[in-house]
C-alpha cells in the first residue's frame, strides 16, 4: 500500500518522540526533543542524480506504509525474542536503490530496504544488497540491546550467478550497544533521515538535534544543525494525480549540516558514516515550503565533493 497524497491515515496527527543522552562522559544529560509531523510527508517517490567528470550517481527512493499483518513474515526473529516490534498496526518501509558509476573502475549497485516505526522513526530492520564486482546481502534486525546481522555471499563462481536467496556462505554477528549507546531511547538507521527531512519543521524545531543512528557495525551520534537559508535554483519533475509539472524555479531552502560521530571507545577504530554513498559529514537543502530535500551535498570517495540533486518527485 503506497502512501497517498497528504497521508490520509495520518491527517492531522502529530507524532512526538523524545530523545535524550549524555553528550560526553561526565557531562550533564541533554534531552533533545523533536516533533514528527507525518502530514508534511506528501511524497512516496524521490529520484536523485549527481554527475561530475569522474562519474555519476543515481538514487531512487520509495516510501510505503505496510500493515503489520501483511509484513510480519518479512521481519526476522531472534533467538532471545528481543527484536523490536512496531508500536502500532502499521510500519513504514523505505527502499533506496543507488547506482554509482565511476569513470574508471566497476559500477557499484546498492539496494536497501528498511522498516521503521512511524511513531518515533525507530529502526526495526534493514536489508542491504550489493551487486557488481563484490556481492553480498546483509540483513540487520534491531533489538533493545544491539543489532543482529546476517551476511550472505556467493560460495563460489556457480553461486555468483544465482539470486541472493540461494547464496550459502553465511556469517552471523551481533553488535551490542555499549554503555553510551544504551542511553539512546531510540535508534534509527541512515535512510530514515530522508523521512525526517520532510517530517520535521526545522525552522521551528529546537536545534541542534542529536540522533542515535546505527550504520554498519557501530552506533553514531548524528548532530543536525541549521546553518542558514539559501536562495537556489531547482529543476525537477513533479507528478501527482496523473498530472506532471516541470519545476524550474528559484526557491528558499533551509540548509542543514549533518555531522556524525561513532559512539565507540578510545581503543576502537571508528567506522565512517555513510548516507546515499556520501561519507562522513554532509549538507542537506530542504525546500521550506514543500518540505522536500532538493539537494544533498557531500563527499564520495571516488568522486570527491558532489551535489546530489532532486530530479523527480511523486505525490
Amino acid at each position: 500500500m503506497k502512501l497517498r497524497f497528504r497521508l490520509p491515515f495520518f491527517i492531522g496527527l502529530l507524532i512526538f518522540s523524545y530523545f535524550g543522552w549524555d553528550i560526553t562522559a561526565g557531562a550533564g544529560k541533554i534531552a533533545t526533543a523533536f516533533e514528527l509531523n507525518a502530514d508534511q510527508v506528501v511524497w512516496n517517490h524521490l529520484s536523485y542524480r549527481a554527475e561530475s567528470i569522474l562519474g555519476k550517481v543515481t538514487t531512487d527512493v520509495h516510501l510505503m506504509a505496510v500493515p503489520i499483518e501483511a509484513g510480519a513474515d518479512l521481519l526476522m526473529t531472534d533467538a532471545a525474542g528481543e527484536a523490536l516490534q512496531p508500536s502500532g498496526s502499521t510500519a513504514f518501509t523505505l527502499t533506496v536503490d543507488s547506482k554509482i558509476v565511476p569513470l574508471i573502475g566497476s559500477d557499484e549497485i546498492l539496494k536497501t530496504k528498511s522498516w521503521f516505526d512511524p511513531n518515533n522513526a525507530a529502526a526495526l530492520q534493514r536489508v542491504r544488497l550489493r551487486l557488481g564486482k563484490e556481492k553480498w546481502q546483509k540483513s540487520y534486525r534491531f533489538t533493545e540491546n544491539g543489532v543482529l546481522r546476517h551476511r550472505t555471499k556467493p560460495q563460489d563462481q556457480r553461486e555468483d550467478k544465482l539470486p541472493p536467496q540461494r547464496w550459502t556462505k553465511v556469517k552471523k554477528a551481533f553488535y551490542a550497544y555499549n554503555s553510551e549507546g544504551l542511553k539512546c531511547p531510540t535508534v534509527l538507521e541512515p535512510s530514515a533521515l530522508l523521512y525526517l527531512f520532510s517530517a520535521i519543521d526545522f525552522e521551528t524545531q529546537n536545534l541542534p538535534l542529536n540522533l542515535c543512528i546505527f550504520n554498519k557495525k557501530q552506533l553514531h551520534r548524528v548532530n543536525i544543525s541549521l546553518t542558514g537559508h539559501r536562495r537556489m535554483s531547482v529543476k525537477y519533475l513533479e507528478k501527482a494525480g496523473g498530472h506532471q509539472i516541470r519545476r524550474d524555479e528559484k526557491i528558499e531552502a533551509v540548509l542543514l549540516s549533518i555531522e556524525p560521530r561513532a559512539l565507540v571507545t578510545e581503543d576502537t577504530q571508528p567506522e565512517t558514516f555513510s548516507f546515499l554513498g556520501l561519507k562522513g559529514k554532509f549538507e542537506v537543502y530542504i525546500d521550506k515550503n514543500a518540505h522536500l530535500p532538493v539537494q544533498i551535498s557531500g563527499k564520495i570517495s571516488t568522486f570527491g565533493q558532489i551535489d546530489i540533486k532532486l530530479q523527480e518527485v511523486d505525490f
